[in-house]
């Protein structure tokens, strides 16, 4: 999972196991980007993360759920198009970690270690920008 201001730069980020659904770390990333920018507006997000827990977990924090509802949905409500574009930027910075093989086919067994090469890949992204 991983929290992004803009496409060099990210804000949280944690690894969750591959059997885990990343829905469920929702908290302890939005916990992260809190402390981090606390007047956190919107969280955009695809739609596994469409659940109503979720979107208020989204509002619990004080940002409107900018999600799109799953087809099967029985209620859906409106999308804002305009600022779920902005995903396009936490895209663009996973395209960009991916680019390092170290990332891309995850090497490291450990969390930890897994968690330091992504740490230190995003350091290479946000320093080429400068």
């Amino acid at each position: 999972m991983l929290t992004a201001a803009d496409e060099d730069t990210a804000i949280a980020v944690d690894v969750v196991p591959g059997q885990q659904h990343e829905a469920s770390h929702l908290d302890q990333i939005l916990d992260a980007t809190a402390t981090r920018v606390p007047d956190m507006e919107e969280v955009v997000g695809d739609k596994a993360f469409d659940g109503d827990e979720q979107r208020q977990s989204c509002r619990d924090h004080g940002a409107k759920p900018v999600i799109p509802f799953k087809a099967n949905r029985k209620k859906p409500g409106r999308l804002n198009k305009k600022a779920y574009r902005a995903r396009n930027k936490v895209e663009r910075l996973f395209g960009k970690l991916k680019e390092f093989r170290r990332v891309a086919t995850r090497y490291e067994k450990l969390k930890e270690t897994f968690l330091g090469i992504i740490h230190l890949a995003l350091g290479f992204i946000r320093l080429k920008r400068l």
